[in-house]
């Protein structure tokens, strides 16, 4: 054929295609008006057959998707989810007909389809035929990532993104049955949620592989992966025996290593909780090189990782990410039941996914490996959660989505932390064997379907029919509880308890809430091992205390087991550095108090006094969190003068042993001194100004980054960051070279935090300005200014650079990270930083997916260390004067 006849003859084919796709509808037919954000129940789908055609380094991907339906009545038409796809062609077997559909444009979330008569009420089969484009930036939907030189293709489809990849009815109630198949080169590894049946060539240079028929699964949790990867064997785990394997990146294979060890003993452990066997049959795991907004998915049979999650270069292998691996897997391996094998049915319950993994990872962590110092990490999670969930904009647990960003803001520290920690809370008071059994019952009632809360307190019910309507006032409302506590002593020692919202920001009233709140404590004279408990189920309540004389001190929550904040009045709070506390105790105690001093409700000065001893506590778990806690002070100090004195300070309590603990790792050190290390060091360095200590982070800086082979192991985070804080331009110079160069995405990422960490304004700039570079790629590059936004010197730089450089940087980065950017607000603590950061952030607010939510949490977050430094600045500056404010 010649090429003008061929030219013709596709002219002639798309001209017809195109008046096939847009016939008109017939005599009054009328499409349902577009949904805003759910399809509804007029259709519902009952299989899926699935298949692509992916060459990673291609621009786009072709694709074919029949689905089985089930219409409920009569119609002329429906909606389906596609964003960004081109459909070619749309055909419909209904009632014995094969009826062609006619597109309607739905903008970004929908397609219509409308047909030359009506459907009738039934079983039907549609077939579209279309294409779409792969991205380069965003990680959602299909997208193309290079490393090593070769391309590769990842799917990222959680929450609202299948719709990316293929028309669908994409959301996460309707579990269906998936048969997929992907068209890819020869010479690739094609990879999805269930093992390869069978391969067959097409074509001189492709091949069909195609998949085993899935479970029933949600659009979310379906996956794919091309490319030249490395598959590492990782033998099998389980009750059934199960293969485990990893794909990797060509040629890093060997980074696998720790997670292909470990990683049958956690699914081991996680059978034994949930009483019975892993539900799907394999388990790949999945490197992706850089991922946005998440870190790892949980689709079933094909987990994903950012790459510097699952793996390690032997060399740099140390206890931070084993310890991070065994928490992520156990988290997305644990959602093979909650999440997969049970799923939520709609977005408004995605506690029931997210905060069961992060408490479930929790207790397998611990299960896996008893040395390990697990509890200041459930401590700095509960915490995290409480600091959010003190705005007055807050959400709940469970909070009703009614429109995408509702969806989007529902991956969060309240979904993920509060969730797990509330979760833990009801733990305590039914009991571990009670809870657990309640959870079995809950996974087989439900396997393979959907459920809601109530399903589950229902589950739980069956043990304690009281639990659901506490858990319910945890669920259903937002914030946290502070309850007041009042001793009296008059008669029979009572506690008087009052409980509200706390509510710093806010004065009006408007936390007048109250909760079903399993309360315990601990008591001075009591049985330590037997914390009193009672549960406060009205906003006051008169509660006699076990004990027939006044107690010296009490301590509310031991151990942090409840999802409240506390204070007690009629006992001095120095007293608790005296008690017999246990380090998880106290543990908890300095993090509530020091939510409530950075919240302007606790003396600072106080909490100094009881830092102080805390910081020489033989247990190292318990002087990491007094270091933790003198740290978050130090941004209520604005005046030069107070700063020079709290560095003092900071060096008369925790100098001697920061400089004893040196740098370096030891051969023979427990977790929680390693971890004590980690907050230590930089603590005196940066805020205490020890010179000894900066001038040695430098040095190994600078030997690290040469490649001297200086052996910085677990420290080279801190020690880089540390080095950076008071660093110049050699070692500016040294880490921008280097990170240019790395092959290393973790350690590029960690070189990334320390630019970040320049405080000298020429090189803060500079940092700044690398990441609009060429030499970098942006996404990854952010990184500095998110670390500058964390820390109180650089937070308002930051705001400057963005002022004038928000054009460039949209371009550059994908709108899902965009939408998160007014985060980097929440640390400026001045009102004119504030107006400024209105001005940056205010009139562009609407562009950001989900981005209003963010920005009004700034701006309530800068008014609370606002208030809270006006409140503390001059207690603290007379404290560390020598000369107190009583009172």
């Amino acid at each position: 054929m010649t090429r003008l006849l061929r030219r013709i003859t596709a002219v002639a084919f798309a001209t017809c295609l195109s008046a096939l796709l847009f016939l008109p509808p017939h005599a009054g037919a009328t499409l349902p008006a577009k949904p805003s954000l759910r399809l509804g129940d007029a259709v519902r789908p009952l299989a899926y057959e699935l298949n692509l055609a992916m060459v990673p380094s291609a621009d786009g991907f072709d694709g074919r998707i029949t689905i089985d339906l089930e219409l409920a009545r009569a119609q002329d038409g429906f909606w389906m989810n596609a964003t960004r796809l081109r459909v070619k062609r749309a055909v419909l077997d209904a009632g014995g007909k094969n009826l062609q559909a006619a597109i309607v444009p739905g903008g970004d979330d929908f397609i219509g389809l409308q047909f030359p008569e009506s459907l009738p009420p039934g079983k039907a089969r549609l077939t579209i035929e279309y294409s779409g484009s792969f991205s380069a930036v965003e990680t959602r939907g299909l997208f193309k990532q290079q490393d090593g030189g070769e391309w590769y293709a990842f799917s990222q489809f959680e929450a609202m993104n299948a719709r990316r990849a293929f028309p669908s009815f994409d959301e996460p109630q309707w579990k269906t049955p998936w048969t997929v198949s992907l068209d890819v080169r020869r010479d690739h590894v094609a990879v999805s949620n269930t093992a390869a049946v069978a391969e067959e060539a097409i074509g001189a240079d492709m091949k069909r592989v195609r998949f085993a028929t899935t479970a029933p699964l949600p659009t979310y949790l379906i996956a794919f992966g091309v490319g030249p990867f490395d598959v590492v064997d990782g033998g099998t785990a389980g009750q059934k025996r199960v293969p485990l394997r990893y794909i990797v990146p060509k040629g890093r294979g060997a980074e696998a290593a720790y997670a292909a060890k470990i990683t049958p003993r956690l699914v081991e452990l996680l059978e034994d909780y949930f009483g019975q066997p892993y539900p799907y049959p394999k388990l790949d795991s999945m490197a992706i090189p850089i991922t946005v907004n998440f870190g790892a998915m949980e689709n079933p049979g094909l987990i994903t990782y950012r790459s510097s999650l699952l793996m390690s270069r032997p060399e740099r292998e140390d206890e931070s990410f084993r310890q991070r691996y065994a928490s992520v897997g156990s988290h997305e391996i644990a959602h093979q039941w909650f999440g997969d094998l049970v799923t939520m049915s709609w977005w408004n319950d995605l506690w029931l996914n997210e905060s069961f993994a992060t408490w479930m990872a929790r207790k397998n962590v611990r299960r896996f490996n008893p040395e390990w110092e697990t509890h200041g990490r459930s401590e700095h999670e509960r915490q995290q959660a409480m600091h959010a969930d003190r705005l007055a904009t807050a959400r709940k647990i469970r909070q009703p989505i009614v429109a995408r960003e509702d969806v989007d803001n529902a991956f969060d520290s309240i979904t993920y932390d509060k969730g797990g920690a509330v979760l833990t809370m009801f733990e305590t008071w039914l009991g571990e064997d009670g809870f657990r059994d309640g959870v079995r019952r809950y996974l087989k009632r439900h396997a393979f379907g959907n459920a809601t809360a109530e399903d589950f307190f229902n589950a739980l019910a069956d043990t304690d029919p009281s639990l659901a309507k506490g858990f319910a006032s945890f669920v259903e409302q937002p914030g946290v509880p502070h309850i007041a506590m009042r001793l009296d002593c008059t008669g029979k020692p009572a506690l008087h308890m009052t409980q509200e919202r706390f509510l710093p920001a806010r004065k009006d009233g408007a936390n007048a809430q109250s909760w079903t709140a399993p309360v315990c404590l601990r008591i001075d004279g009591q049985d330590a091992g037997k914390p009193f408990c009672t549960v406060l189920r009205s906003r006051s309540e008169k509660v006699a205390l076990p004990v027939d004389h006044c107690p010296a001190w009490i301590l509310p929550n031991p151990k942090g087991a409840g999802y409240y904040l506390s204070s007690v009045q009629g006992v001095k709070a120095i007293r608790l550095a005296q008690a017999p506390l246990k380090p998880e105790e106290a543990v908890s105690m300095l993090g509530d108090l020091s939510l409530l001093v950075n919240s302007g409700s606790f003396p600072a000065d106080v909490l100094l006094d009881l830092v102080a001893p805390f910081a020489a506590d033989p247990r190292p778990e318990v002087a990491r969190e007094a270091a933790e806690v003198a740290s978050d002070l130090y941004p209520t100090l604005s005046r030069e003068e107070d700063r020079r004195r709290y560095a003092a300070w900071i060096r008369n309590h925790f100098g001697k042993r920061a400089v004893e603990l040196g740098w370096l790792d030891r051969q023979g050190d427990s977790d929680a001194v390693r971890k004590l290390r980690m907050s230590l060091l930089p603590l005196v360095t940066e805020i205490g100004g020890d010179a000894m200590l900066r001038d040695q982070a430098r040095q190994l800086s600078l030997g690290w980054l040469r490649g001297d082979g200086v052996p910085l192991g677990g420290m080279f985070r801190q020690v880089l960051r540390s080095a950076a804080f008071n660093g110049d331009a050699e070692l500016f110079d040294a880490l921008a070279q280097a990170v240019v160069k790395s092959k290393d995405s973790d350690a590029r990422n960690e070189m990334y935090k320390a630019l970040g960490s320049f405080r000298a304004p020429e090189l803060r700039q500079r940092a700044f300005a690398l990441v609009l570079s060429d030499q970098v790629d942006a996404r990854e590059a952010s990184t500095i200014l998110y670390h500058a936004g964390e820390t109180a010197e650089n937070a308002p730089a930051l705001q400057q650079f963005l002022a004038g450089s928000m054009d460039a940087l949209m371009k550059r980065l994908p709108d899902e990270m965009m939408s998160r950017m007014p985060r980097w607000g929440q640390n400026l603590c001045t009102a004119g930083d504030r107006e400024r950061y209105k001005q940056v952030f205010g009139p562009r607010i609407e562009q950001y997916p989900a981005g209003a939510r963010s920005y009004a949490q700034a701006l309530e977050t800068i008014d609370i260390c606002i208030g809270s430094r006006k409140a503390q600045e001059t207690r603290l500056s007379r404290f560390l004067a020598g000369k107190r404010i009583e009172g």
